[in-house]
């Protein structure tokens, strides 16, 4: 008889060669149109209007919202277990959120106090962060639980990140792999509580603080949130499995 052996699930480098490019290739687009946005506003090239707003955010908040489904799209003849998706969906997720928690909530939290975000229709560099309070008046109002999310929410994100760049060590022992993959557990536990209190405190007040009327709302405050919402269950899920899978494997391991 031919022995069949296990599947062995590559724990640093889950995805396919065609899922990466595409991870890969959307992360440098965003990030290139950010950037584009940030010196064309900046120099008063592109007028931070009302139009530039909606193409902006349709341009680069489209394909985020719909790149975590990249992750389903298998190669030919690729076969995949739950524990090598679970392993590429926390790998996927952790810099997704981690880019947004950096990204966006830190510029907030340093601008408050320097008084970046006074009224203003002249944002200048600063369009990215203004055009998105303009939806959530909370981040230029000084409104004290946002203040607090993002105080979590950039701790969290940075730490979360720096068990990113470990987890992608292919040489990385397995006790310190379920050591990291613990820390990402509960980081990504709390981002998902900060999520829940982020709408459910404005819920509480009426959706008062979101403007620009249902393109705001459904686009802004809801749609580019999606991925934020949707995803934190199933990535603590995905972290579990890992967790089980390894220290049962370690637990083998140290038995004989």
């Amino acid at each position: 008889m031919t022995a069949v052996q296990d599947h062995e699930t590559d724990f640093a480098r889950p995805w396919a060669p065609h899922r990466l490019r595409i991870y890969t290739g959307t992360a440098l687009f965003v990030l290139g149109m950010f950037l584009l946005l940030t010196i064309a506003i900046g120099l008063r090239i592109i007028p931070a209007s009302f139009r530039v707003d909606v193409i902006a955010n349709m341009i680069f908040g489209i394909p985020v919202m719909l790149l975590p489904f990249v992750i389903l799209w298998a190669a030919p003849g690729e076969h995949r277990g739950r524990l090598d998706r679970a392993a590429e969906l926390t790998l996927f997720y952790i810099p997704f959120t981690a880019a947004s928690q950096i990204g966006y909530e830190l510029m907030f939290l340093i601008g408050q106090p320097l008084g970046w975000w006074a009224p203003t229709d002249d944002p200048g560099w600063k369009w990215l962060w203004w055009q998105y309070g303009l939806a959530d008046t909370r981040y230029v109002s000084g409104n004290p639980w946002v203040f607090a999310l993002e105080v979590v929410g950039v701790s969290t994100g940075i730490t979360v990140f720096v068990m990113w760049t470990k987890l992608l060590r292919s040489t990385l022992p397995l006790e310190s792999r379920i050591r990291c993959l613990w820390v990402v557990l509960v980081g990504i536990s709390m981002l998902m509580s900060s999520t829940a209190v982020y709408f459910l405190s404005e819920l509480g007040a009426g959706f008062a603080d979101i403007g620009q009327d249902s393109w705001g709302f459904w686009f802004k405050f809801i749609g580019e949130n999606v991925p934020f919402i949707v995803l934190p269950p199933l990535v603590i899920y995905a972290t579990y499995l890992q967790i089980d899978h390894l220290t049962r494997q370690a637990g083998a391991r140290d038995a004989d």
